[in-house]
Formats: structure tokens, sequence, C-alpha cells
């Protein structure tokens, strides 16, 4: 099996770096045949464009999907802590589908039908009905780190395609077995992964520019090439781990340079040094919060029976999680902050923020908006750089 990457950037444009990285591959032209309906399936889990698959790749493929004859489809689910819909405005997501004149489909309004997760028998998911009609499905994850389970590359993005209870579910049964067993039902054709600007968090971290960008058409194999640049190894990541054990070929690979070295077949776990966000440190408050977050899930598929379709985990997220919040003595009602806001929920003549309207968005515009500084960002772990 084959990985290609590139860690340059030169003249070349988005598209052609794209080119160069799909032709060891045998090029778009060799996946995909005219009439193809192709599901794209980008990371869009927030509205802050260094968290999201980068939206210039993301138009190289649809366009080179259709420059082959096949008929592109965007998909999404941000999940629970950000609104799909908002979260697509606020990226200009919308505006992308309609200047290329491609479908987009927001995954929590689609019809959905229940699947067996491979290995898992009896454990039964729900998963857009048109992940199952379509003729080829592209993956592109973004490349980042993530506080539940360490990496989020390939398989993790496949998560993005299950309904809201399925999430609750694994999350609360198991995670990482969860995820692995989701990589081992839902195949995707081909890996595009973006690590152009990588995150310590999934969406509020720190961020370091690597310029990346690999593929390849085998997920595990492709989650173990990654997990260097995050500086982990496979074996820190349980479900990449687990799906190891499953593909024990996925731990050998060949590996290309497409700026112009290629390498010797590359053994996962002896990986040469490349440049990566810095060692992961598996404190005791990650271990908590991981524990944490599992007991969450348990109780939010208890109150989500008591009030259909309702989760207390955007409540739990705002209130324990980043926000902005805005300081009355200081805010001279000087009017800055309310253009910047994309969901109206800066209340100017009262000095305050509505928790119900920004609760699902948290862009955070506002903080940089005002010029007395009277909105600040609170919450766990609030990284310097943000502040």
């Amino acid at each position: 099996m084959t990985i290609t990457y590139s860690v340059k950037t030169g003249t070349e444009t988005m598209s052609q770096r794209l080119a160069s990285l799909l032709e060891p591959l045998g090029g778009m032209a060799g996946l995909i045949k005219p009439g193809d309906q192709v599901l794209i399936k980008p990371n869009l889990v927030a509205p802050f464009p260094h968290a999201v698959t980068d939206l210039d790749l993301l138009t190289s493929v649809v366009e080179q999907v259709r420059d082959c004859g096949g008929k592109p489809v965007i998909g999404e689910s941000s999940g629970f802590e950000f609104d799909t819909e908002t979260t697509f405005r606020i990226l200009g997501i919308n505006d992308l589908a309609s200047r290329l004149d491609v479908k987009l489909i927001n995954f929590d309004k689609e019809e959905f039908m229940s699947v067996e997760l491979a290995g898992l028998k009896g454990h039964m998911v729900k998963i857009p009905k048109i992940v199952l009609e379509v003729d080829k499905f592209i993956n592109m994850p973004k490349l980042k780190r993530h506080s539940l389970t360490k990496a989020t590359v390939g398989i993790k993005n496949l998560f993005g395609l299950l309904d809201l209870d399925s999430r609750r579910r694994i999350h609360a049964f198991g995670l990482e077995r969860g995820i692995c067993a989701l990589g081992q039902t839902i195949v995707p054709d081909l890996v595009i992964v973006d690590g152009s600007v990588v995150t310590t968090r999934a969406v509020y971290g720190e961020q370091t520019r690597l310029n990346l960008l690999a593929a390849s058409k085998r997920i595990t194999a492709m989650d173990v090439f990654c997990c260097k640049y995050l500086g982990l190894t496979w074996k820190d990541v349980k479900h990449i781990r687990f799906s190891v054990d499953k593909d024990r070929d996925s731990l050998s690979f060949k590996t290309i340079d497409v700026s112009g070295t290629t390498t010797e077949t590359t053994h996962a776990g002896q990986g040469d040094s490349v440049p990566n966000i810095g060692k992961w440190n598996d404190s005791f408050s990650k271990k908590v919060h991981r524990s944490a977050y599992q007991a969450l899930y348990f109780v939010d598929i208890l109150y989500s029976r008591l009030r259909k379709d309702h989760s207390i985990i955007p409540v739990l997220h705002y209130y324990f999680g980043i926000r902005p919040v805005l300081d009355k003595k200081k805010c001279n009602r000087c009017g800055d902050c309310l253009p910047v806001c994309p969901v109206d929920a800066i209340f100017i003549d009262e000095r305050r923020i509505d928790a119900k309207r920004c609760m699902p968005v948290r862009c955070l515009e506002c903080v940089s908006a005002c010029p007395e500084k009277a909105i600040s960002i609170r919450g766990r772990n609030v990284d310097p750089s943000m502040k």
C-alpha cells in the first residue's frame, strides 16, 4: 500500500499540489468514473478555519472529481457542540457550494439507515442513507489532537456520519472500540488528510503550521502514518491500535514524498523524525476529563429520552468550556462587537451576551472586535494565543 505526502509549499496552487499527491495513486481519474456519485466528507466540526478541512483543498477535490465526470456531494455534521447550519454559514460553506454548484448536505437533517457495526454483533448505528447509495466516498479529515481520543485523523472523521443518538451510545459504551468498528464498517475509497495547520485540541487549541498534505486508499495505514506529526505513535491511540489489530498489513507501507524523495517500505513505529506539535502528555487531569465525558454521555442518553432530541452537552460545553464573557464595567456600549456576531447574541444596551444564542457558535469574534477589552475568553485550559 502507498501513502503520498508533501510538507513543502512553493509556487504550486492547491489544485496542483493535490494532483501531485494523487498521481502515484493513479490520479483522481483512476478512482472516479463518469457518472459516479461521490460523497466528500470533510471535517467541519466548528466555525473556525484553523479547526476544519482547508476550503481550498476541498474546492480542489470537488473540481477534480467533476473534471473526471463525477457528481460530487459535500456532507457533514458538526455534532453536539456546534450547530451545523450556523457552522456552514460562518465558514462560508454555503457560498462555496453555491459557487461550485455542488450539493451540500447537513447530515443532521438527512434520512438515516441502521447498520450493524463490523465486529460488534448486535450494535446498531444510524448513518445517512446517501453513504450507502453513492458510488465513491472520499474522506477528508483535518489532522489534529483530540482531548478524548488523543488523535483525530481518518477513522475518527467518520464519526461525523453518525446521527447524534448513535454518537451518544458509542461515547457511553466504548468510544475507542466504537470508532474502530465504524472504520471497519464504512471504508472510504480515498483519504486525503489536511495537516496544513494542526491544533493541540479539536477546536480551541494551540496552532502549528506543518504544511502537510497526505493521501492514501488505506485509512488505517494513513492514521498510523499521521500520528508522528501529532507527537504520538499509533500505539498511543486506542482506536488506531484496535484498527491495526484487525489489519496488521497497515503497519507496512510505502511512502512517497511528492516534493521529490521516495522512501523505501516504512514499518510503522520506526518513523523518521518529522515536524510535529510536541510530545503528548497524558496527565492525570486528562484521564479524569475523559472519564467525566464518558459519564456525561450516559447522563445525556437519559436526558434525551426525557426531552426528545434535546442534549445537555452544548450547555455544559458552554459553561465549563470556552466562551466569551462581557465585563459590564468596561463596556462603553460602542457597538463595535455587534457587526461581527453572526447570531446577534450581543445586547449592547443591556451589556450582556445571550448564552442561548451564543452557545451553538462561540466563534469568539467579539473578543478581538472589542476596543475596550471588555469581552474576554473564559473556560477550561484557555490557550494563551487565544487571549
